[in-house]
């Protein structure tokens, strides 16, 4: 079996503002745009994830921080990372309950791991299978991968 080489496609750092979701699903997507991969479900993962740190990561914060994204292409498909250096995982005394976010990403990404990286903050990572019938440079695809085999999300302490 002929392995592909593993490739970062993208590693920036965005403003935890608002604006800041639809540039990194742009950027991510331009990434992705010979990739054959669920660009619609990547481009959802992306948004909600950068979103829920605009929102919760540095509410404490008088200054927004960063927003770290990458993409990585792997043997088996794409790997998503969305990290910030918040507050961490703290529910917010104003909030009515779970939110929508993180169990959205866990559906649509075939395996998502969240960690706490360091002293604190939150790192996303959502893995997405390659499509089709072979994927970049001729690579066969395994027929049990994809969105059909769904894995639950973990969260992780570190």
């Amino acid at each position: 079996m002929r392995r592909i080489a593993e490739a970062d496609l993208l590693d920036v750092d965005l403003p935890a503002e608002p604006r800041s979701a639809a540039q990194a699903r742009r950027a991510v997507l331009a990434a992705l745009s010979d990739i054959a991969v669920d660009r619609d479900a990547i481009g959802v993962v992306v948004s909600e994830a950068v979103t829920n740190a605009v929102i919760h990561a540095y509410r404490d914060r008088k200054q927004p921080g960063e927003v770290h994204v990458t993409a990585r292409l792997e043997d088996e498909g794409v790997e998503i990372g969305i990290a910030d250096d918040g507050i961490g995982l703290r529910p917010r005394s104003d909030s009515p309950g779970v939110g929508l976010g993180m169990p959205l990403i866990a559906d649509l990404a075939d395996s998502v791991e969240i960690t706490r990286p360091g002293a604190g903050g939150v790192r996303v990572t959502a893995h997405f299978a390659l499509m089709g019938a072979a994927g970049p440079h001729g690579r066969a695809i395994p027929p049990h991968a994809g969105r059909a085999e769904r894995h639950t999300a973990r969260l992780v302490a570190a």
